[in-house]
């Protein structure tokens, strides 16, 4: 029995039936419902058809034998040409309350720069360190939010303070309380470190405006305390003539975390999320995208960088608003 392809019209997704041939030969297709005709272009359907097998592959965390029905020699010749293909995300029309932005490094020389919102990754940039150029090339595009939930790094806060001037930060309640206990330390031998870090631990337990004000007014009650202690100094002194050369932090560390406590607090970046209803953390971001890539690093290990970034930003481009369907449909492929 003669195999029959069906095509649905581009105008009103229809089945398009045969309709003879044209002046070269090739097959015609017309529509029963609207009367438009067309050439199939059977040589770009399979190219589509390998781009979109190659990308299940791609961005899948299973083997190769149990998605397609061919060898793998045989699977990887057909879609040699598919890693050619750079996929780009265009989201500058999509509006967002807040957005999330952060950074997954891929080695020491290469980071993937992320932006996204509660739904959807809005866009992604290759940089060699996390940087304000960097990230203020990753959010011009975006469209003027209202609150950025970040890390803290220095160059996202910069970026977005400069790109849109009334937007609010919201630190990452998360990073706040991992930055502490790497600082101060599970096991420091110092009992005012553990004061701290205990108390910084609850950070995760305030959810209204009472319990800010009550964790707030205990900081700085605990910081009153032992502020001798936390800014002291140790003078450097030079061995040889004797001369002081300068003053360092006796406690560099419990200084450093309780001076970070302070200058969010002072600028509304510790709590924003309670009274505008908005995540306090970046966990989405975190562990909805950058755990999953660095999972399929893992599955396709072996495979060259130039490979990993493609796969990355396929996966990410699955993530977007725009199917890969849509993407794939849009590209020429001739």
């Amino acid at each position: 029995m003669k195999k029959q392809y069906k095509f649905n019209c581009t105008r009103c997704g229809n089945p398009m039936v045969k309709a003879g041939k044209n002046g070269t030969g090739k097959q015609r297709y017309k529509c029963k419902i609207c009367n438009t005709r067309t050439v199939i272009n059977k040589e770009k359907k399979t190219k589509r058809n390998e781009l979109k097998l190659f990308i299940k592959w791609l961005i899948d965390s299973t083997k190769i034998s149990d998605k397609v029905d061919m060898s793998r020699s045989t699977f990887h010749r057909k879609t040699s040409w598919c890693w050619d293909i750079v996929p780009k995300i265009k989201s500058d029309e999509i509006s967002s309350d807040f957005i999330f932005v952060d950074a997954t490094y891929i080695n020491r020389n290469l980071c993937l720069l992320i932006v996204r919102n509660e739904k959807y990754v809005l866009g992604f940039r290759w940089a060699k360190s996390e940087n304000y150029e960097e990230y203020y090339k990753l959010l011009k595009p975006i469209k003027e939010p209202k609150f950025v939930i970040c890390d803290g790094h220095y160059g996202i806060i910069k970026a977005s303070r400069e790109l849109w001037k009334k937007v609010g930060i919201q630190r990452c309640l998360v990073h706040i309380m991992r930055h502490a206990e790497r600082k101060l330390g599970k096991r420091s031998p110092c009992e005012i470190n553990h004061i701290f870090r205990l108390h910084i631990k609850k950070l995760h337990t305030v959810n209204t405006i009472k319990k800010s004000q009550n964790w707030l007014n205990k900081f700085n009650n605990l910081y009153e305390k032992h502020k001798e202690f936390i800014e002291q100094k140790t003078p450097r002194v030079d061995i040889e003539t004797g001369e002081v050369l300068r003053f360092d932090r006796t406690h560099k560390n419990l200084f450093s975390v309780c001076n970070m406590i302070r200058i969010l607090q002072n600028k509304n970046m510790l709590f924003l999320f309670i009274e505008n209803k908005i995540p306090n953390n970046s966990n989405s971001l975190e562990g909805g995208i950058n755990s999953p890539l660095k999972n399929l690093l893992r599955c396709h290990r072996g495979i060259s960088l130039e490979h990993q970034k493609r796969m990355f930003e396929w996966y990410l481009l699955s993530r977007s608003n725009t199917s890969i369907e849509e993407y794939i449909n849009s590209l020429n492929l001739d």
